[in-house]
């Protein structure tokens, strides 16, 4: 029991930790003594205060349920297609011939400016948010499987061809456990993606929502319940970050991927 304790304490960053309890202190200390001159900038204790005037509201429970739901939907439809046409690059050469050219370009076009054409397409709707955060969401999943597939030593397609594996077979036995590690990266890159413009789409073109939350506090010149809705995302990306590190720690004991990893 020990041995576990102190082996956790060893991937708690301690420093980091501390930094951020120091740059709160500071934040408090300035705001608190008129350094900063700003009336838009509210010292932490306002923020958790109008934080708490959220959650008894019930409103920030709504917002960070509807993000949610975007965000892990998005990110599963994004890891799905995105595995499987990583793969398909990656092991079909007439297909990457065809294809690749084509995603490379689409995969430049940023997302921002496609929300707009989305919205006139599909309207101020969740089935939107969905769409635009799958759609970037799908490029770090497939890039990632590609280079992970393509990256499986060679002795291991001989041991598959010594086995007389079959294709379907050599997939599930030798190519999908050797490209795990790089598949896993690319879908905790996809969580996050998708996060981001799942907000951001909340923004522009769907009024629900953590990012609704962010445009209407700031347009009502509340600066402590804006921040606390910024503190709120933030702490989102921080906590699904860390639950796919620990996923992943669980799925891949002992890969380099996730052995610098610190919470």
């Amino acid at each position: 029991m020990m041995h576990k304790i102190a082996r956790r304490a060893r991937r708690v960053n301690i420093i980091g930790w501390l930094v951020v309890v120091a740059t709160i202190a500071l934040w408090q200390l300035v705001v608190g003594t008129g350094l900063a001159g700003s009336e838009y900038l509210p010292a932490p204790d306002e923020v958790v205060a109008a934080l708490g005037d959220l959650v008894s509201s019930g409103q920030l429970q709504q917002d960070v349920l509807h993000t949610t739901n975007v965000t892990l939907i998005s990110s599963a439809i994004a890891c799905l297609v995105g595995v499987s046409l990583g793969l398909t690059i990656a092991l079909v050469p007439l297909f990457n011939r065809f294809f690749s050219a084509s995603f490379d370009l689409l995969r430049t076009v940023p997302v921002i400016a496609l929300m707009p054409v989305a919205l006139l397409i599909w309207g101020p709707q969740a089935k939107t948010e969905i769409i635009v955060a799958t759609y970037g969401a799908i490029w770090p999943i497939l890039i990632n499987t590609a280079g992970g597939v393509r990256a499986v030593q060679p002795r291991l397609h001989e041991v598959a061809r010594m086995f007389r594996f079959s294709r379907a077979k050599t997939l599930r036995r030798i190519i999908l456990p050797a490209a795990l590690p790089d598949i896993v990266v690319g879908a905790r890159l996809a969580v996050v993606t998708a996060l981001v413009l799942a907000i951001i789409a909340e923004m522009l073109v769907n009024a629900h929502g953590l990012g609704w939350g962010l445009v209407t506090t700031q347009q009502a010149l509340q600066p402590a319940q804006m921040w606390g809705y910024a503190i709120v995302c933030g702490v989102m990306g921080y906590f699904l970050n860390l639950i796919l590190i620990q996923a992943a720690r669980r799925s891949l004991p002992g890969s380099a991927a996730f052995a610098d990893s610190e919470r």
